[in-house]
């Protein structure tokens, strides 16, 4: 499986105060050095690929806490910075697409897409229903203010706490998410049509 590749472009960009139409440039070259890397991959010798689509953006602590005071638009249901998870989406489509292209050229290997934006879409938006507390946008483990997160006050820091509970958060230390949030993920992502169907149309590689 391939891990999260792209989220540390985007924030690197947005630090350095680039406009929201700047960042979006940055999805096809992005998802280019995504799919360069993978055809390396499958050169290597892989047979089977899975490709992790982006998380909603918009609804993490350190780019809620970056773009605080910007004047960016929050979802009303979920607070969620909604440019941010626009952007989250089409990174998501030019890499299905991606992933779609390099099925056309390299067949008999299995190239996989796996959905992670929509399963931490539905615990942000109802929290309870997946054993989450009612505020799925804040830290777990972070300094403070209105996502227990600041960009100078990180986890591990002496002096900063992390709460009682963790499986009861979404987001550990406003970067990362809890386990409890990735064991949702990858049950939910272990379901996924998307990524159970080719698996019936390619036999994958036993080792």
């Amino acid at each position: 499986m391939m891990g999260e590749i792209g989220i540390n472009d985007y924030l690197v960009a947005l630090m350095a105060k680039r406009t929201g139409e700047e960042v979006r440039t940055f999805v096809p070259h992005i998802v280019g050095a995504i799919s360069s890397l993978l055809t390396e991959v499958i050169g290597a010798g892989a047979r089977t690929v899975v490709v992790r689509g982006m998380i909603p953006l918009g609804c993490q602590p350190i780019f809620l806490v970056l773009l605080e005071g910007t004047g960016a638009d929050h979802g009303r249901e979920t607070g969620c910075l909604t440019w941010l998870n626009d952007l989250a989406k089409l990174h998501n489509r030019a890499l299905m697409r991606m992933v779609s292209d390099l099925r056309r050229a390299h067949p008999g290997r299995a190239i996989l897409y796996a959905d992670q934006y929509s399963p931490v879409a539905a615990i942000v938006r109802s929290p309870r229903k997946y054993g989450f507390g009612d505020r799925p946008l804040v830290a777990c483990c972070g300094g403070s203010g209105t996502y227990n997160f600041t960009l100078t006050t990180f986890c591990g820091v002496p002096g900063v706490a992390a709460c009682a509970d963790p499986s009861k958060y979404v987001s550990w230390d406003g970067i990362h998410m809890t386990d409890a949030a990735n064991r949702n993920v990858a049950g939910a992502v272990l379901r996924s049509t998307i990524l159970r169907q080719p698996l019936d149309k390619v036999e994958l590689a036993s080792s």
